[in-house]
């Protein structure tokens, strides 16, 4: 199964929704789909990851890369992270929830 993904807006804040699982394969068709949502809002970006169901150590790296400015990132659940959770950029803020990810953005 590849990854799927539909866009919401709050506030001017584009929401990323993955589904499906994020591999090697991927990875060009989600940076497109992270540059669609941005151009799209007032560039922030949330992604909502609740609905992945997994990925690879090269679509974690994907998400890495997408952040070129503050991005907040939710849902991963128990989901391993080492890549961002190793993020010295300081762009990437992980949150536990859709709610606090925009309200971490609202500030930035």
């Amino acid at each position: 199964m590849s990854v799927r993904w539909d866009f919401t807006e709050h506030d001017g804040v584009g929401v990323l929704h993955l589904f499906g699982f994020l591999g090697r394969q991927d990875t060009h068709r989600f940076e497109g789909a992270v540059d669609w949502v941005r151009s799209r809002s007032n560039g922030t970006l949330v992604l909502d990851l609740s609905g992945l169901l997994g990925w690879s150590e090269e679509g974690e790296a994907a998400v890495v890369r997408a952040a070129r400015s503050p991005l907040a990132v939710c849902g991963l659940l128990d989901r391993p992270a080492p890549l961002l959770s190793g993020d010295t950029s300081g762009l990437i803020r992980i949150s536990s929830d859709l709610r606090s990810a925009l309200a971490y953005l609202a500030r930035a």
